[in-house]
């Protein structure tokens, strides 16, 4: 039995490459597969998850790992210069110069308009190339919303103050990366985007996402279809409720690859130069992207009349359909 490790840092990233470790695990059911990881707070949740055998939080250097097939998503010449160094077996990375001269990388290297997790496929593929194609259409890679660890101690106590509506649409306006770049439009545009869709669409119950780790909280006059649900620190807890949506309508962050993984119709709005590699879609379900460049704010008010008739589209949409 081989240990096949597979790293990758951060919540959403790490969510985003579900699909490569569930791929290990149906090409290779009897090697153990390993997640290391750093950046992401509820180990429990992935520790719940049946496809992964064993987390991996040790030293940023890896010098008590044991691997036979060591697989990084990280493409850092520094980090490189430190696998280098290191008796991790095989090593599988993504092209670079350093990774070209000391590890295996798969060649060649197409990645235009792929999205990440695709990328991180690659990755997989590279273990055994001719495995990899014989078995790789007989993954049903839609079974993976089935196996995340659910908690709906939070969400069925927040369901049941609400009365019923005929679709539910989550706006969760909150991500650091879009907001380290400057790119998230200001929480009052989400705010009057949130006001003005609950009062266009009746029928339908808008929730703003917040986390209690967040240090800025909504403070608004909540409506009988316009909520702020508040989640804990827990992953399974935010499964729960994602798993009650119609629609989710964010900013590129952690939730819409959660959502995607539950294929969660989604509205993103989303920088040009990540157009392909994040947002959703990858699994199956229904996701619209509003991509801009970065300065976009210099026309502020018009871009966000336009993404305004787009979210009233989505929602419009949402509404019709009886079955996602």
């Amino acid at each position: 039995m081989r240990r096949i490790v597979f790293h990758q840092n951060g919540f959403g990233d790490l969510l985003v490459c579900f699909k490569a470790l569930y791929a290990i695990k149906c090409l290779y059911p009897k090697d153990k597969l390993v997640l290391a990881q750093k950046g992401f707070s509820d180990e429990n949740f992935l520790e719940n998850i049946p496809f992964i055998d064993e987390i991996y939080t040790g030293d940023k250097d890896f010098e008590n790992l044991k691997s036979d097939i060591f697989i990084t998503n990280i493409r850092n010449s520094s980090f490189f210069k430190t696998l280098h160094k290191l008796k991790l077996g095989r090593i599988i990375t993504q092209p670079h110069l350093l990774s070209l001269l000391y590890f295996d990388t798969p060649m060649p290297y197409k990645r235009a308009k792929l999205h990440m997790s695709e990328i991180a496929l690659k990755l997989v593929r590279s273990i055994d190339k001719r495995h990899y194609d014989t078995n790789f259409s007989k993954i049903n890679f839609k079974e993976v919303k089935n196996l995340l660890p659910s908690d709906d101690t939070l969400s069925e106590k927040f369901f049941k103050q609400n009365k019923q509506f005929s679709k539910i649409i989550a706006l969760n306006i909150f991500g650091n990366q879009t907001e380290n770049i400057g790119f998230n439009p200001l929480p009052k545009t989400w705010l009057d985007l949130s006001k003005n869709l609950s009062e266009k669409f009746p029928e339908i119950l808008f929730i703003l996402v917040n986390f209690t780790h967040n240090t800025l909280q909504f403070n608004i006059k909540e409506k009988e279809n316009l909520k702020v649900f508040v989640n804990s620190d827990s992953i399974a807890s935010l499964v729960a409720f994602c798993n009650r949506l119609d629609g989710l309508i964010s900013v590129d962050t952690g939730i819409v690859h959660l959502c995607d993984i539950l294929q969660i119709p989604s509205l993103i709005f989303i920088p040009k130069h990540t157009f392909y590699r994040f947002s959703g879609g990858s699994y199956g379900g229904k996701c619209e992207k509003f991509s801009l460049e970065n300065g976009y704010q210099k026309n502020y008010a018009k871009i966000m009349q336009i993404f305004y008739k787009k979210a009233n589209h989505f929602t419009t949409r949402i509404k019709n359909e009886n079955s996602i």
